[in-house]
């Protein structure tokens, strides 16, 4: 907790999207742990509420809402929410996400290259992409107001390097990369900070098609000799989101070396 006061979240005004589970979850309690005023974001009422109880072990500023990142009225709503509680939004985190689900009998290294259908394919940008561009949009107004925000994009490993059964996965995470440096361009003269992490795999609630010969496949070809928890990934976030802060515009890798 030293370390969260040193990063000045305290009396913050904080959103995380995807709370329900994995690294928003985590992200959620960290940043609630360190004083902030904690908004989560989920499509599953039951998941976020179960968190929120959890983040009101450390403050009592916390909502927990109902909301699809894909849907501009939904996050109108539901920012306006949070304004209204809290007061401002300082900290934004788009850790909201999707994935492929694979068919009984495949793994997550077959291909489903071919296979998509058009809504499909686009459900992913809607998520990783325009959910990321609704937020901001949502978000700003306030930061800019207090001349202050930082905002953090979860993004993931293969938006980089390509090597993953479904390129609309890849596509959209890629884009929201670089949609992250046009905002940090935009808003720096503001105060506002836009970066993105990469994860590789992660062991969280996502990845429950993965089985244990996957796990130890991408522990195998890590340096570090593991696959990542949801806190390792959340302590990355949490560093972009702290007060004093010169960087913007970065996306920082975060899968143990197994990339390099």
């Amino acid at each position: 907790m030293a370390q969260y006061q040193d990063y000045g979240f305290k009396g913050r005004g904080a959103i995380v999207t995807g709370a329900g589970s994995g690294v928003g979850e985590a992200c959620a309690v960290e940043l609630a742990k360190g004083g902030a005023q904690v908004a989560l974001f989920g499509r599953r009422v039951a998941l976020v509420e179960k968190v929120a109880a959890e983040c009101r072990k450390y403050t009592d500023k916390v909502i927990a809402l109902s909301v699809d990142v894909g849907d501009e009225n939904a996050v109108k709503t539901a920012v306006a929410k949070v304004l209204d509680t809290f007061g401002k939004v300082d900290i934004l985190i788009n850790n909201a996400g999707v994935e492929s689900r694979v068919k009984p009998g495949e793994t997550i290294w077959d291909t489903c290259f071919d296979t998509l259908t058009p809504d499909q394919y686009m459900s992913f940008f809607k998520t990783h992409t325009l959910g990321h561009y609704l937020m901001n949009l949502a978000v700003i107004p306030s930061m800019q107001k207090n001349h202050f925000g930082r905002v953090v994009n979860v993004t993931s490993v293969l938006g980089i390097n390509g090597i993953y059964s479904t390129p609309a996965y890849t596509a959209s995470k890629a884009g929201a990369i670089c949609q992250t440096k046009a905002f940090a361009k935009k808003y720096g003269k503001d105060n506002i900070t836009f970066n993105s992490i990469a994860p590789g795999m992660v062991d969280t609630p996502m990845k429950i098609d993965s089985t244990p010969a996957d796990f130890a496949a991408v522990a195998a070809m890590t340096p570090l000799g593991r696959v990542a928890q949801a806190i390792d990934i959340a302590r990355v976030a949490l560093f972009f989101a702290q007060e004093n802060l010169f960087v913007s515009g970065q996306n920082l890798v975060v899968d143990g070396a197994a990339t390099v």
